[in-house]
């Protein structure tokens, strides 16, 4: 037996001594580089704000440098202040108020300024799908197509919500997926991947050939993924944004795609080369609304602060400068003749603007506490959707022609069905409905649930300004929070149901506490990607502030007079 073993111990240690090592492939900047700059610096060194004028989102910028001079010096690591700033051994240090990055990421920068500072593998030239951009998400096939979708744990606020302009289709946001929807048998059809991140926008092109889905990580990555209808193939990927995509369009000939989100700029991408044609940076806060006129020649936007531009989409110059609203643009669309622009905002209003002269032509208080979403119903009517729940269908010149029905809870989005019968409502709470166009009761559109999902708790230590101490306990269930302390007895009963001033406001405290942590668990979660464990707690603090947020909501109506 032992000389068995000792046979076995030398062949191994053979194979060892004399195997040829295998030769470590080239440090590249699109490879290794280019995702290291992008979780940790690319949020002040960006394309539209660029921190000490350097931009670290592209290789030539990069290579510009910046006020500093050049940020790295081919086979020099020491000597370039990429290296020495990110691995502490100069000031300031990066990133700044931040742990040091990781070592490895430190070596991998190291590396690739030692290895002459290259671009490109030189074996791993670009590669085209047809006419359009390739994927470079290695984890998803170009040619997937429709896979099962993944079961929801819980149901979870819709954040996105299209429908086909010439079938009985809608998608709507899944797990990392997006949801296709038979509403002819009010079914899901199917899944398409999407491991960028959250779904924010879907848009079908308007011929319904192309279904276009938006979205990413918070703070950290966005990206834009085209596909084709019936195939379900991916034709296109643009995924160079340093933050969530949060709305885009199309325009009606599919040559080019308008983006925008938190950073503030709207983007106009050439399809199918993936070129940027032009980067508007007129709004001042987040863009939350992107169209193109139906004659392709007009592009508009509209930002969270209330800002609403329009622009001429080839030339990029700015059109209009629309002022009026006072809150966030929550929808944009066109009349068919493209010579007036519809806008909804959280200030109530509905305005009808003329593109001849710039002019408000109609405006309406369309739901006292805000419209939340608009979609087209014919050429001269509009549904909008508000705070009060409601839906409700008017004339362009304000006029309210139905109430078409009420939810359980706040409409987040709203589309018209193909053929204009019906309008779909999604909700805060999860939930789809169907509602016929002229009203009258709704139809749920299910979604695929996991019925066998146990269910767990979180609990989330949150300091209240008042006694006793609490925490706030979230069952994985749809807003079904509740409060309850370690030691401390529970809270005085209210049998008459009355919501005290004092109450709203320790909700608010909880609710602001809650937030407070979201952020600090979202940074660490930046800083350490593969950490499954953060990346958990994160959901599960977003499940925590959105059932307070509803919590919050419902005190402070219950508390009005």
């Amino acid at each position: 037996m032992m000389n068995r073993i000792a046979t076995w111990l030398f062949v191994l240690w053979a194979s060892v001594a004399f195997a040829q090592p295998p030769a470590n492939p080239a440090v590249t900047f699109e490879t290794n580089v280019k995702p290291i700059l992008r979780k940790h610096c690319v949020a002040c060194h960006n394309e539209e704000r660029p921190r000490g004028d350097l931009d670290l989102t592209s290789f030539s910028g990069l290579m510009t440098g910046g006020v500093s001079g050049k940020v790295v010096i081919p086979g020099k690591p020491e000597e370039s202040l990429l290296y020495t700033l990110a691995a502490h051994l100069d000031d300031p240090k990066m990133p700044p108020n931040k742990p040091k990055i990781p070592q490895r990421e430190i070596d991998t920068l190291a590396r690739w300024i030692e290895g002459g500072l290259l671009e490109k593998p030189s074996a791993a030239p670009a590669k085209a799908i047809g006419k359009a951009l390739p994927s470079s998400n290695a984890n998803v096939s170009e040619t997937a197509g429709l896979t099962r979708p993944t079961p929801l744990p819980r149901l979870t606020p819709i954040t996105a919500l299209a429908t086909s302009p010439n079938a009985p289709l809608a998608a709507v946001p899944g797990l990392k997926q997006v949801l296709l929807l038979d509403l002819t048998e009010s079914k899901p059809l199917g899944a398409l991947q999407f491991p960028e991140g959250e779904v924010q926008a879907i848009r079908f092109s308007g011929d319904g050939q192309w279904l276009f889905v938006a979205g990413g990580i918070g703070g950290q990555s966005g990206a834009v993924v085209g596909f084709e209808v019936g195939s379900w193939k991916r034709i296109f990927t643009w995924n160079d944004e340093t933050d969530a995509v949060l709305t885009l369009d199309i325009t009606p000939d599919r040559s080019a795609i308008a983006i925008g989100g938190p950073s503030r700029v709207v983007r106009v991408i050439s399809l199918p080369e993936g070129k940027v044609l032009h980067n508007h940076r007129k709004n001042t806060d987040w863009v939350t609304a992107v169209t193109f006129s139906p004659d392709g020649l007009l592009l508009a936007a509209g930002d969270r602060f209330g800002g609403l531009y329009v622009w001429e989409a080839k030339s990029g110059k700015e059109f209009w400068n629309l002022r009026g609203h006072t809150k966030a643009i929550t929808g944009l669309v066109w009349q068919d003749d493209s010579d007036r622009l519809i806008s909804a905002s959280e200030d109530g209003t509905v305005r009808v603007w003329d593109m001849h002269s710039g002019h408000e032509m109609e405006r309406w208080v369309s739901h006292d506490s805000g419209v939340t979403a608009i979609s087209r119903a014919s050429s001269n009517e509009i549904f909008s959707a508000g705070r009060d729940q409601r839906v409700r269908l008017w004339t362009a010149k304000g006029d309210l022609k139905a109430e078409i029905g009420q939810c359980t809870d706040i409409i987040t989005r709203l589309a018209s069905t193909h053929d204009k019968s019906k309008v779909i409502t999604g909700d805060w709470s999860g939930h789809l409905q169907a509602w016929p166009a002229t009203g009258g009761p709704s139809s749920t559109l299910s979604l695929p649930m996991n019925d066998s999902a146990p269910t767990t708790a979180v609990v989330v230590p949150v300091p209240l300004p008042s006694d006793p101490p609490v925490s706030t306990v979230e069952a994985v269930e749809p807003k079904a929070a509740v409060t309850a302390g370690s030691n401390a007895p529970p809270s005085a009963p209210n049998p008459a149901g009355i919501v005290r001033p004092a109450d709203v406001e320790r909700k608010r405290a909880a609710l602001k506490s809650v937030e407070e942590a979201l952020e600090r668990v979202k940074e660490e979660t930046a800083r350490n990607p593969g950490n499954t464990a953060l990346a958990k707690a994160y959901l599960q603090l977003c499940e925590v502030a959105l059932a307070l947020k509803a919590d919050v909501l419902a005190a402070e109506g219950a508390a009005r007079p």
